[in-house]
């Protein structure tokens, strides 16, 4: 992940966007995923419900319903 986000800021190389590398260490394999969008998703659907970043993620774990999305 910290590879892709170095090559996304420096622009450089081609972004692994809908696709998922899986490394597995041990036998030294590479296998790469594609993965589709889910319009269902609450940060990046059709309909998002997740619209900010929570400043204090202490709180929000300690009281989850204060910092749940207001319903429509």
């Amino acid at each position: 992940m910290a590879t892709e986000a170095i090559k996304y800021i420096i622009g450089i190389g081609e972004p692994l966007i809908g696709r998922l590398i899986l490394y597995d260490a041990l036998g030294m394999t590479y296998r790469e995923m594609k993965i589709n969008r889910d319009e269902n998703c609450s940060l990046c659907g059709e309909n998002p419900t997740i619209t900010k970043l929570i400043d204090d993620y202490d709180a929000a774990a300690e009281n989850p319903e204060t910092f749940a999305p207001a319903a429509d």
